[in-house]
C-alpha cells in the first residue's frame, strides 16, 4: 500500500468519501478504518462520568471499581470493533448490463482471510438498501447492491461504506471504499412493438421451397412477414401467430439505419432501435446497424446483439 501525502491524510473528506478509486481488491487497514463512539457509547460515557463523580463524592471504593471495570470493557470493545473490519478484502464481482429504468446490480465479494469470523458487517450505498451479513473464517461472501439505472451509458459504483458496531454497539467503525467498477446501461426499449423499417437493401422473404426442404421450426410473427408462411392452424386455436421456417429458407436480413427514425429526438430514436434489435434477435433474423459514426455489419446471435446494444448505449457519449 503506497503512502498517502500529508495533504490527503489531513483531508476530512476521507472520512466520508474514502480514498481514490482503484481497480481492487481493497484491503481494509488502519489507514482506511475510522472509529467513533455511537450514541449508545456517548450515553455510556456520560453515565461513567456521573458514576465516577459520585464515587469521588462519597469515597466509595466499590463505585470506583465498577466505573473502571465498565470503562475497561468499553475500551476493549473499541479494539474488537477495529479487528472486525481489519484485514477484510473487498473486490468487484460479476457485472451484467441492464436497460435504463431497471435496477443495476453491483456484486461485491468480501473475503475474510483470518481464522476468526466477522460479525455484523454492514454495507451501505447511496440510493441502495443497506445489507448486513456475517463472514465465516477464511471465507468469502458475495453482496449485491442494487442501484436504479436512470439513464443509458456507464453507471459507476459510488462510494460504498463498510461498517460494524460489533461487539457492544458503543463504537461505530466504518471504512468508505471506492472501486473502479461500472455497469453498462442500455437504452430502454420502446414498449410497443413497431414494424421493422424496410429499405432496398433488405432481403425480404425467402426463396421458393423445394420438396427437399425440411421443416425447421417456428418463430414469432413480425410485422411484414409473408402471410403464406403463417401457421394458420395455430392461429385458429387462439394462439399467437407464428411463422413456419424451413431448412432451405434464406435468412432475412434487416438493415437498421439512423434515417429510419426521422422526426424523433435522440433518446427516442435509440429506444426504438433497441426494440428493433431485440425483436430481430428474437425472430432469428440477421440484422445490421448504421448510426452516425458507427456501422455494424449484418449478423445474428448473442454477441452480435450485445455489440449493437453497446453501440446504442454509448452513442454520442
Amino acid at each position: 500500500m503506497t503512502a498517502l501525502p500529508l495533504r490527503e491524510r489531513l483531508d476530512l473528506r476521507r472520512f466520508l468519501r474514502g480514498e481514490k478509486a482503484i481497480d481492487g481488491p481493497v484491503m481494509l487497514s488502519h489507514r482506511r478504518i475510522f472509529i467513533l463512539p455511537s450514541r449508545s457509547g456517548l450515553a455510556l460515557a456520560l453515565l461513567l462520568l456521573i458514576q465516577w463523580l459520585t464515587a469521588i463524592n462519597y469515597g466509595n471504593n466499590l463505585a470506583f471499581i465498577l466505573t473502571f471495570l465498565l470503562a475497561a470493557a468499553a475500551m476493549s470493545s473499541l479494539f474488537y470493533s477495529y479487528r472486525n473490519l481489519s484485514g477484510l478484502s473487498v473486490g468487484a464481482g460479476k457485472m451484467s448490463p441492464v436497460f435504463a429504468g431497471d435496477l443495476a446490480s453491483f456484486e461485491l465479494r468480501l473475503t475474510n482471510s483470518a481464522a476468526l469470523p466477522r460479525y455484523g458487517i454492514e454495507l451501505r450505498l447511496k440510493d441502495a438498501e443497506a445489507l448486513r451479513m456475517d463472514i465465516p473464517p477464511e471465507g468469502t461472501v458475495s453482496a449485491i447492491l442494487r442501484v436504479p439505472a436512470e439513464k443509458r451509458g456507464w453507471l459507476e459504483l459510488d462510494t460504498v461504506t463498510i461498517s460494524t458496531a460489533f461487539p457492544l454497539g458503543i463504537f461505530y467503525a466504518w471504512s468508505p471504499i471506492n472501486l473502479k467498477y461500472k455497469v453498462l446501461v442500455y437504452p430502454r426499449p420502446t414498449q410497443e412493438r413497431l414494424p421493422f423499417p424496410r429499405s432496398e437493401d433488405d432481403h425480404v422473404g425467402a426463396r421458393p421451397r423445394n420438396a427437399s426442404d425440411d421443416f425447421h421450426g417456428f418463430r414469432a410473427y413480425q410485422p411484414g412477414d409473408p402471410f403464406k408462411h403463417i401457421h394458420w392452424k395455430s392461429l385458429a386455436k387462439g394462439r399467437d401467430p407464428v411463422i413456419k421456417q424451413y431448412a432451405g429458407d434464406e435468412t432475412e436480413v434487416l438493415h437498421l439505419n439512423w434515417t429510419d427514425t426521422k422526426g424523433l429526438d435522440t433518446e427516442a430514436r435509440l429506444s426504438r432501435f433497441c426494440r428493433w434489435v431485440l425483436d430481430a434477435e428474437q425472430a432469428g433474423m440477421r440484422y445490421a446497424l448504421s448510426l452516425p459514426g458507427t456501422t455494424i455489419a449484418e449478423g445474428h446471435g448473442a454477441s452480435h446483439c450485445r455489440k449493437c446494444l453497446e453501440s446504442l448505449a454509448l452513442f454520442d457519449l
